[in-house]
């Protein structure tokens, strides 16, 4: 199969960016080792972001009349 050399769409960037996120939030201890500082601060972001969301949650489904 041959390649075409062509730029890349809008989506096709969407989908890559969203598959690295996810495997460098699988993947920590290699994502650290490779990310630059900055890069390493979206990681801990990614993960501040996700436990709040998911705390957020479990309380409303488990006391929805305390909010």
């Amino acid at each position: 199969m041959q390649e075409i050399d062509r730029p890349s769409t809008s989506p096709e960037i969407f989908v890559i960016f969203v598959g690295r996120l996810l495997a460098f939030c699988a993947h920590p201890v290699i994502a650290w080792r490779v990310l630059s500082p900055s890069g390493r601060l979206v990681v801990c972001g990614g993960y501040a972001a996700a436990a709040y969301v998911t705390i957020l949650t479990l309380l409303l489904l488990t006391r929805p009349a305390a909010f």
